[in-house]
């Protein structure tokens, strides 16, 4: 059964930002891309870096080791570096705190 968790308070995360959390032994990145929110596992599939502190432009994140892109939508790779798309999540604001399904 997926039960969301709280994360932290949705002012804290501006827009274009991202934070790292742990969820039930989850490492997570939640990100604000466009306004919309995401939440996709923060670890890139090309070398296992974190994706913290990766640019986010449009609905997409670069890992700052390589530059690989993910889509943050579906975790889906841009370019030739991987094929392994990311574990997304769903992620939610319940008043005024974001949730994780975990």
């Amino acid at each position: 059964m997926t039960a969301f968790q709280p994360a932290f308070p949705d002012a804290e995360l501006d827009d274009n930002q991202s934070r790292a959390i742990t969820l039930d032994g989850q490492r997570i990145l939640i990100c604000r891309a466009g306004g919309t929110l995401y939440a996709v596992e923060n670890r890139c599939t090309h070398q296992e870096a974190e994706l913290e502190g990766g640019r986010i432009r449009g609905c997409f994140i670069s890992c700052p080791l390589h530059g690989v892109r993910f889509d943050l939508r579906d975790g889906s790779p841009m370019g030739q570096l991987t094929r392994v798309s990311l574990p997304t999540y769903e992620v939610r604001v319940m008043e005024g705190t974001i949730e994780v399904a975990i």
